[in-house]
């Protein structure tokens, strides 16, 4: 799993093996190793792929189906607790249109002065 994905992350930056291994400090034979399941990079490396192709480590080590995890420490404090857990498994487009309904609604239903007062 985590040979196929770096494959796919790799080649969809359209990056040769070479150059991956020249930003991470290793040889393309250890990129090679990697792409094939022949072996696996440490924690740190893995931290560095997962920088490089800007996705959560989880993606890469098969632990979640989506390449990115979503921070609730960027949500609004009023809206973390009642985000449901499925919604880490949406497409980042999927999350932001989430996110822009939840601000939508709390727009249109936000109390305006006065209107307490009918």
């Amino acid at each position: 799993m985590f040979g196929e994905r770096l494959r796919e992350l790799r080649e969809g930056k359209k990056i040769p093996q070479r150059l991956l291994a020249e930003k991470l400090g290793v040889t393309q034979q250890a990129v090679a190793k990697w792409e094939n399941d022949k072996a696996e990079p440490d924690i740190a490396t893995i931290n560095k792929l997962a920088d490089f192709f800007e996705v959560d480590a989880n993606y890469l080590l098969g632990r979640t189906g989506v390449p990115t995890s979503i921070n609730t420490d960027d949500l609004p404090e009023t809206v973390a607790p009642y985000l449901a857990e499925g919604i880490s498994e949406l497409t980042p487009e999927a999350r932001k249109e989430v996110m822009d309904f939840i601000e939508y609604v709390k727009v249109k239903y936000a109390k305006k002065e006065g209107d307490d007062k009918r």
